[in-house]
């Protein structure tokens, strides 16, 4: 996986791209430029912070229709299920966290919640920058998120305000681990301050028949990252 989306960020690299937000590949893929590429950045793929789309295929499309992911999830939400969004994170040296969010708010869907599954392809440790997550936050409602404030925050980081950090728990993974959660989980990322990458593939599944209820400007936006692909029908579970 992290091969095929190395390739595919030098086949078209962000240099070519300059002062893009983000930037759609001939292939299909959106690549997401780092707002503060760290200090050590050399290589066309230091320069990134996520590549979106990488369900459609090559390894990553194998992966989210393998039929032991769409069993799972099928099971959580009781229902025929698709995958409508994915990423390749590159956490590079020096990238900065994300704030405390939930993946549900980006997502405006009649069937609520969703299913993240967060794939480590490296380890990733407090060092690296691994995820936190805080536990019995999925029993709230979706919370009111606010821009980063930080100066030089990626685009479309949000952050939800005052929330009380003494009960997160840090989710460190082996490559390989798979981290399977609720939409409405609340979790945060801390800096990478490692002299290494943390990389990890991110799906988003939700239920077959799902409508996107957000207003038709958001939902034509919302287009060029997700993209609706069956996973797990019932018959494939009979």
């Amino acid at each position: 996986m992290a091969a095929a989306t190395i390739a595919s960020i030098r086949a078209d690299p962000p240099d070519a791209h300059p002062g893009e937000l983000g930037y759609v590949t001939p292939d299909g893929l959106l690549i997401q430029p780092e707002a503060k590429p760290g200090d050590g950045a050399v290589h066309p793929e230091d320069h990134i912070a996520k590549v979106f789309n990488t369900h459609l295929a090559g390894p990553g499309h194998d992966f989210a229709l393998d039929v032991r992911c769409g069993a799972l999830v099928a099971e959580l939400l009781d229902a025929d299920v698709d995958v409508f969004q994915s990423m390749f994170i590159l956490k590079n040296p020096g990238a900065w966290g994300q704030p405390w969010h939930q993946d549900s708010h980006y997502f405006n869907f009649d069937h609520q919640p969703q299913v993240g599954l967060w794939l480590a392809i490296s380890e990733a440790t407090l060092d690296n920058g691994c995820l936190s997550v805080l536990p019995g936050s999925h029993r709230l409602p979706v919370q009111e998120h606010h821009p980063d404030a930080r100066p030089g925050a990626n685009y479309g980081y949000l952050e939800i305000h005052g929330v009380e950090e003494s009960a997160a728990i840090p989710v460190e993974m082996a490559p390989g681990d798979l981290l399977v959660f609720h939409s409405y989980l609340l979790h945060k990322s801390v800096d990478n301050r490692s002299a290494r990458r943390r990389e990890a593939m991110v799906y988003h599944y939700g239920r077959a028949g799902t409508v996107n209820l957000a207003p038709p400007a958001i939902v034509a936006k919302q287009a060029r990252i997700v993209h609706w692909v069956p996973a797990l029908r019932r018959v494939d579970r009979q």
